[in-house]
């Protein structure tokens, strides 16, 4: 007879490459809080007071940025590394964490990112038309 529990507890998966990929988005998202995401409440036709105090949030940009940018370099590390051969020997590895949707995930946070540094100087070009 095969005794699952210990086949089961073996196998646990490595949720610490999701948990950097979660918090890179979450850090993504805390980059737009002062500046994008106001913008796009209102396209949306979201309004009230709480929108105009969003802008307050723009004296922690770089708590957040720091954040983020620690988050995404973790998440990156965890997505790209090789696994080891050695690791998947015993046949734990058997069924791998799906890193195409980690890595989408994380290229998408870091264009957010990226968009949430360069929209303060780009704001001008883009709000005149």
């Amino acid at each position: 007879m095969i005794d699952h529990t210990t086949a089961t507890t073996d196998q646990h998966e490595d949720r610490s490459g999701w948990f950097a990929t979660g918090a890179g988005v979450v850090g993504a998202l805390a980059m737009t809080s002062c500046c994008i995401l106001p913008l796009v409440l209102v396209s949306l036709g979201v309004t009230g007071v709480f929108i105009g105090q969003l802008t307050a949030l723009y004296a922690y940009k770089w708590v957040t940025l720091s954040f983020a940018a620690v988050a995404l370099a973790y998440g990156f590390w965890k997505a790209y590394r090789p696994v080891p051969s050695d690791a998947c020997a015993d046949g734990t590895c058997a069924r791998p964490i799906d890193r195409g949707l980690m890595r989408g995930l994380l290229w998408g946070a870091s264009l957010v990112v990226l968009l949430a540094l360069t929209f303060p100087a780009l704001s001008p070009f883009l709000l005149t038309f």
